[in-house]
């Protein structure tokens, strides 16, 4: 069947990339979550999009700043350990590395929790980088823009999950990706009509803000049946 996935947990009522907002997608009983992920001064993975933590009164670099002194200014930061500790045996988690030369303080959070994961990054070198340190890592490239050959963008990263942006998912492409032995997941869907043409495409998975269980959006999303997307594949 056809995943969906929370973009940033599911943020409506609470803020996004909070532990609140993961739980709220479990709530809903979302296959998975996606969530972004830096690293400290002292090489603590923490849960942020950005690379500064903002407030009305500060404004830190999380690469530049230690754990402790963001908590202290942003208390609902959360660990990604914690993330993984709150997921695991519920959902996936899909985690987006936002930067380089951090891929080992990454890979050890993940080495030690048994939460299932997946990384994924717009910059492809790193992902190759993970895969090296992590064989065994599921990992998947982003993309805001229509290549000429996807796969071949999947096949330089030893990645099998292409993220793509919807606007630029079509039938072609998930085929040739499928047939390559990889997975489409189409970012960011936020309308049901957007659900029920990427369901009869074939994408692996729908990365979607939208706060609905998705029993309901798999209802919504057609007759069509996507691929399996058993973590465990």
């Amino acid at each position: 069947m056809t995943e969906f996935i929370a973009h940033r947990g599911i943020h409506d009522v609470v803020t996004e990339n909070t532990l609140d907002a993961f739980q709220r997608a479990l709530d809903l009983g979302f296959h998975a979550i996606e969530l972004d992920v830096h690293v400290t001064a002292d090489g603590i993975c923490v849960v942020h999009h950005d690379e500064s933590v903002i407030t009305p009164k500060v404004a830190l670099s999380i690469r530049g700043t230690y754990y402790n002194t963001l908590q202290s200014a942003a208390p609902m930061l959360p660990r990604l350990d914690a993330v993984l500790d709150l997921v695991a045996g519920k959902a996936h988690a899909y985690v987006e590395l936002k930067n380089r030369d951090v891929e080992t303080e990454l890979a050890e959070v993940l080495r030690r929790s048994s939460a299932e994961t997946s990384v994924h990054s717009f910059d492809h070198e790193v992902i190759l980088r993970m895969r090296r340190i992590l064989p065994q890592l599921r990992t998947g490239i982003l993309q805001t823009s229509r290549l000429v050959d996807s796969v071949n963008a999947l096949r330089a990263a030893e990645a099998t999950d292409l993220w793509q942006w919807h606007e630029f998912v079509d039938r072609a492409l998930v085929e040739q990706v499928t047939a390559a032995g990889g997975r489409v997941i189409a970012w960011t869907a936020n309308t049901p009509s957007e659900w029920r043409v990427f369901a009869d495409l074939g994408v692996a998975a729908i990365c979607t803000d939208l706060p609905i269980s998705p029993t309901l959006a798999s209802a919504q999303s057609s007759h069509h049946r996507g691929p399996s997307l058993d973590a465990n594949d």
